[in-house]
């Protein structure tokens, strides 16, 4: 294992009968510190629910509701059939920039890459012509692209563009902003954003994309994306990994409300 775990005698030292903490929050806390102690780099490995188990002298269950809580706490992160690891710092998505997040990444200096899944001219569903104030069938661009920073996939994305509003839109690059491309060669400006954001299991095939197992949840953000006359022009379906993902907006006031 890559991240060493320290001897348990401090662990034990602490009383457990009289603690007021569980037994796996306890074992959670001490990995946690000697994680911090030893300045443990991001990406490092934890070590398994069996060491876990067999170092502090606890049961599997124990120790994998140890290793879930520092999950939970966003602390770790798990990969399908690879194990956990110490988390990077969240990537920040600004929803009130959400629009134009890649470049403020990139302004931010983030290490962040896009991967084209897969492309195709199709036609509306019923979903999605509501969704693009469409009539149901009429043709429609789709793409999907997963987004990784520094090599870890943080949220795959697929987008759908009105067909005839955008002609000839899957010859362009697609592993960059699309902002680019709207502006620049469709004079095409966002002037709002509608936003829905739930929490829901992921699929197969998203599962394999973003490294989780498929009974894994996942932070689900859907948003339409309207012209300054209103409108829609873009619909988006962004599956986030919310352990590796902060998500921030500003709330605009009115003082002058009664």
């Amino acid at each position: 294992m890559n991240t060493a775990l320290s001897e348990p005698e401090a662990l034990a030292s602490s009383d457990t009968k009289k603690s007021v903490k569980p037994l796996f929050q306890q074992v959670s806390d001490h990995i946690w510190s000697d994680i911090m102690a030893k300045n443990s780099a991001q990406h490092v490995a934890l070590p398994s629910e069996r060491d876990v188990a067999e170092h502090y002298g606890v049961s599997r269950m124990t120790a994998r509701r140890a290793l879930e809580a520092l999950e939970l706490k966003g602390l770790v992160y798990s990969e399908h059939r690879k194990g956990r690891f110490v988390s990077p710092p969240r990537f920040k998505y600004d929803l009130s920039r959400g629009y134009h997040f890649f470049q403020d990444a990139q302004e931010r200096g983030a290490d962040l890459d896009i991967s084209v899944v897969s492309q195709a001219a199709t036609s509306a569903d019923e979903h999605v012509a509501r969704k693009l104030g469409i009539e149901n069938g009429e043709p429609i661009f789709e793409y999907t692209r997963l987004f990784r920073s520094a090599h870890h996939a943080i949220f795959v994305e697929t987008e759908y563009l009105v067909a005839s509003r955008f002609p000839g839109f899957l010859e362009n690059d697609l592993n960059q902003s699309t902002t680019h491309i709207f502006e620049n060669q469709y004079e095409t400006y966002a002037e709002t954003g509608d936003i829905v954001i739930s929490m829901r299991s992921v699929e197969q095939h998203e599962a394999r994309w973003l490294g989780l197992t498929e009974s894994q949840s996942a932070v689900e953000l859907q948003q339409v994306i309207s012209d300054k006359n209103g409108v829609p022009f873009c619909y988006g379906r962004l599956l986030w990994r919310g352990e590796l993902t902060e998500f921030t907006a500003r709330t605009v006031v009115n003082q002058d409300a009664s």
